[in-house]
């Protein structure tokens, strides 16, 4: 019984592990020029960076026009110990420095914390960086 029910809670996380591949939802719709899209689809070929105690990787959805920035914890017993509100701001002002004008022309950006104690951060969009580029 022991052994049946370590293997069930393995395929359970090992499932739930799986799944975390998908975007977290979002109703996000932006636009962005047909030459800027075509240099933010090169952000889908670039490989996951790795550091420490973390991997990150940039997603750009061309039907939203939005970036993800996912930043995941290299071990599942790690947990995020920050919380959004402690760091929405630097947040915002690394993406306006990374991605201002494109912000500015219609694109969308947020950071997937992922990972156990992780969150989405709110989407950084046009207005949003006035005054801190």
């Amino acid at each position: 019984m022991r052994i049946w029910m370590s293997s069930l809670l393995v395929l359970i996380l090992g499932g739930c592990q799986s799944t975390g591949t998908s975007l977290p939802e979002t109703d996000f719709q932006g636009k962005v020029p047909a030459d800027l899209n075509a240099q933010l689809l090169k952000l889908n070929d670039q490989p996951i960076q790795s550091f420490r105690g973390q991997t990150v990787h940039v997603i750009y959805q061309e039907d939203r026009a939005l970036v993800t920035i996912v930043q995941k914890l290299r071990s599942a017993r790690w947990t995020w110990d920050m919380h959004k509100s402690q760091i929405s701001d630097d947040v915002l002002a690394q993406t306006c420095r990374d991605f201002g004008d494109a912000i500015d022309q219609g694109l969308g950006v947020r950071t997937w914390f992922a990972g156990s104690g992780g969150f989405v951060t709110d989407i950084v969009k046009a207005g949003d960086c006035d005054g801190l580029k």
